[in-house]
């Protein structure tokens, strides 16, 4: 191989990875605001806030207002709460990449039929296996925005400097960026590097446009009715303190003010 094929071959390598990265950045955008966007159909689990993942365990384990809700509200509350117990992670490392290989295998099982019977062209196949099988980081992606916002990874050491410089010159989700997700909600939900975050914030905004999603996005709303909810408590008095009113103004404040 000549030095021009070469240089050609690694040009080849890296816009086919980078193409890659990109594609499972979108898939994780789309899949992310489409879940963002579904109802807890339950109004008082929807409008329940726990502010950190010790108290959302305990909600979770013993309070019938989860537990007796639909699988669907369930999982649904269980992954809106993130927007307000961001860090750490309810579920550990293994199962965070595990949510994300189960979906994915089916996916990768039929492209590898059809790479096999020769319906897929090759640049194609490398461009998809390749997100495909980068797919179970993108979770620890994302949740290296947090750990990096919330102190945990640092400079400090070798490992975190690498992967801090990869955020700082956006080859992972950089947290500058994924922060204002947890700021406003409606935008930049892609959570491997945020390239596709321009398309998907312009995804919502047309969904949003033709009435498939709610021009306000469900944490917003629940947020907005919670504050409604504590005002009117705090203009008909409390007497008895903290009441589940008087809990869920103090959870409310705690929520507003939380580090993302």
């Amino acid at each position: 191989m000549s030095a021009t094929d070469f240089t050609l071959w690694v040009i080849q390598c890296i816009v086919e990875f980078s193409i890659g990265l990109y594609v499972l950045d979108l898939i994780s955008g789309i899949v992310h605001m489409h879940l963002d966007y579904q109802e807890v159909k339950s109004r008082k689990l929807r409008l329940h806030v726990e502010n950190n993942i010790k108290d959302v365990i305990k909600f979770e384990k013993d309070d019938p207002l989860f537990y007796d809700a639909t699988p669907n509200d369930q999982f649904l509350w269980n992954f809106h709460v993130h927007h307000d117990a961001p860090y750490p992670s309810l579920d550990s490392e293994w199962e965070l990449m595990m949510q994300i290989v189960r979906p994915l295998s089916l996916p990768y099982l039929l492209s590898v039929g059809l790479c096999y019977m020769g319906y897929m062209p090759p640049t194609f196949a490398r461009i998809w296996f390749g997100a495909l099988t980068a797919g179970p980081l993108m979770q620890k992606t994302h949740f290296g925005a947090h750990a990096r916002n919330h102190g945990v990874l640092t400079y400090n050491t070798w490992g975190g400097a690498v992967i801090c410089f990869l955020q700082d010159y956006g080859v992972l989700l950089s947290p500058a960026v994924h922060k204002k997700h947890h700021e406003e909600f409606d935008c930049n939900f892609c959570i491997f590097n945020g390239w596709a975050n321009p398309v998907v914030n312009q995804l919502r905004v047309a969904f949003s446009w033709t009435g498939w999603y709610p021009l306000e996005a469900p944490t917003t709303q629940a947020r907005r009715e919670r504050a409604e909810e504590a005002a009117a408590a705090d203009k008909m008095g409390n007497p008895k303190g903290m009441d589940k009113l008087g809990s869920m103004k103090l959870k409310h404040r705690q929520t507003a003010s939380a580090k993302y």
